[in-house]
């Protein structure tokens, strides 16, 4: 879907063909312009397109916008510290300290509480931290009054005129009234437009056929700089995610535990081949089936959404990182598990040496390639089984090739080419997999 924006000092003009959601049109052709210092609020109910129209603007403008939702970006895990540390490092900005946000939203004494212990309130206060710290000219704000209180509305209210001060402009998805924004901002002109029957109405809306002499078909005018994510803000994230949620890690572990364990049960202490094969196939469906998660929180709650927005190359590394992370954490949980249960199953020492040599090979090789799974099954929204059948064949030779490697020493070869063409194929997929993450977010926004 093309969307055609001009941005300047003066004004923000926007022209698409149509809103699309899910191969669904919710909108025939839309066009409008927004003026620094005016509240513009599009009103309409669920599932209309206002959420999708704040998406495509976000994405035409990236480093320029900031799209906000009242808990975005929050995990439970985190300390309210860390959160604010991570944003304040992606942001690139020492305007503000963790400690000066949080006193200006009223938190001031939750700076090391886990943001899991907050009020629905506090949470969209927090919320706004995100939202103050940045340097944008355009704030898209989708549902900015859902679940705040009159303190977080009063906060708002407060950060917007000091952004209109500044020049900057506000548009406003709702389907609330916004009057208890607005009646904080006496004198500031509110233009109001709905979202109803395919059509976009109201005060703000322009011709929906504005010609290309008034919206150009250029990227937006450079306004700001787009934001480069911190490599080592991504890690701590990652490192503060799993501590605080060490569950969904164990999961796999107990997952592949129990398979082998039962499996030993079953038949006892089965040939050194028959268990390797079981071993293998085991940790590939403990990896798979926890793979589906690896992304989908950060996409719920909006992060995927910020970290595209600052700038859409910085999905990549985030993308990198994030399989990197898992793979290292994998390897230290499913490994030594898998050790313990090879010697119950009657492998000797260097068989189990050897096995779990060659399965910290295979995580690493197989990893890129259920890291682009995750991000499939949030494309499909909901067509995970669909996504699984259709990566099942995809391991098939990184099994193949990790039996090689597991088996080479008690059949008298060497396992250096099995075990090089897995840590070829990571490669492979750590240099390819970026690219085509970055394309498969794109997708997932549109």
């Amino acid at each position: 879907m093309t969307m055609h924006i001009s941005l300047s000092a003066t004004c923000l003009r926007v022209k698409t063909p149509s809103l699309e959601a899910a191969g669904v049109v919710l909108s025939g052709p839309i066009g409008f312009e927004l003026k620094p210092g005016e509240i513009n609020v599009i009103r309409g109910g669920n599932g209309v397109g206002k959420s999708t129209l704040l998406r495509l603007m976000s994405n035409s403008l990236p480093g320029q916008c900031v799209l906000f939702k009242p808990e975005f970006g929050l995990r439970d895990e985190l300390l309210v510290d860390t959160h604010l540390q991570i944003v304040l490092s992606h942001l690139g900005t020492n305007a503000h300290s963790v400690e000066s946000l949080l006193e200006r939203v009223g938190l001031a004494n939750w700076q090391y509480e886990r943001i899991g212990t907050l009020s629905s309130g506090q949470r969209a206060r927090l919320g706004l931290c995100s939202l103050l710290a940045g340097q944008f000219k355009v704030w898209l704000l989708d549902e900015p009054l859902n679940a705040l209180d009159h303190e977080g509305i009063a906060t708002l209210a407060g950060a917007v005129a000091t952004h209109f001060d500044q020049g900057g402009i506000v548009f406003m998805a709702t389907h609330v009234d916004a009057s208890v924004l607005t009646q904080h901002l006496a004198g500031v002109p509110v233009k109001e437009g709905r979202l109803e029957q395919g059509k976009l109405l109201g005060g703000f809306v322009a011709d929906a056929h504005l010609d290309d002499s008034r919206v150009d078909d250029s990227p937006a005018q450079e306004t700001g700089r787009a934001a480069k994510v911190d490599f080592s803000a991504l890690l701590q994230r990652d490192w503060a995610v799993t501590l605080g949620n060490p569950q969904a890690l164990l999961w796999s572990a107990l997952f592949h535990w129990m398979v082998l364990s039962f499996f030993g049960i079953g038949l006892g202490k089965p040939s050194a081949e028959f268990a390797q094969v079981a071993v293998w196939v085991s940790l590939l469906l403990a990896l798979m089936l926890g793979a589906k998660d690896w992304f989908a929180e950060d996409y719920r709650t909006g992060w995927l959404g910020f970290v595209a927005g600052l700038n859409p190359d910085n999905i990549a590394l985030y993308w990198l990182v994030r399989v990197v992370f898992l793979v290292l954490c994998q390897v230290v949980v499913l490994v030594p598990v898998t050790g313990l249960v090879a010697l119950q199953l009657g492998l000797h020492a260097t068989q189990t040496i050897d096995l779990a040599f060659a399965l910290s090979v295979g995580i690493w090789a197989v990893a890129p390639l259920l890291g682009l799974i995750a991000l499939l099954v949030m494309l499909t929204r909901g067509g995970a089984v669909l996504v699984y059948l259709l990566a099942l064949p995809l391991l098939v030779p990184v099994l193949i090739f990790g039996l090689e490697a597991s088996q080479a020493s008690g059949l008298g070869r060497s396992a250096i080419a099995p075990l090089a063409v897995l840590a070829s194929l990571g490669m492979l997929g750590c240099l390819l997999g970026p690219f085509v993450a970055k394309r498969l977010v794109g997708l997932i926004q549109e």
